[in-house]
């Protein structure tokens, strides 16, 4: 683990993120939006800022959401290629309409 991971760790283990987190589960009244299923124990607080430097600003509010760790970790998948190509969802959903039937 690098040092920016340590740090990283460290704050997420902080009464201030810890608090933080409780707020938004409350707020989201413990449902994943993306899924609309319940948060479970292992659910991430993601950053919607991507920037480094702004990891620990938690006064916006609106840069952060609770999902399920698949919802997070599918989110994270997709963004690498949404960030260049936006089409992507389209091609996605097109993809899929062809499984449901």
């Amino acid at each position: 683990m690098n040092e920016s991971q340590k740090k990283k760790r460290n704050f997420r283990n902080s009464k201030k993120w810890k608090d933080f987190r409780h707020r938004k589960n409350v707020e989201q009244k413990g449902i994943d939006p993306i899924t609309k299923k319940k948060l479970c124990k292992g659910c991430n607080l993601h950053h919607r800022n991507l920037s480094a430097s702004e990891y620990e600003n938690i006064e916006n509010e609106e840069d952060f959401v609770l999902l399920n760790r698949q919802t997070h970790d599918s989110l994270h998948w997709l963004y690498r290629y949404y960030e260049k190509d936006p089409t992507i969802l389209d091609r996605i959903k097109e993809e899929l309409d062809k499984w449901h039937k």
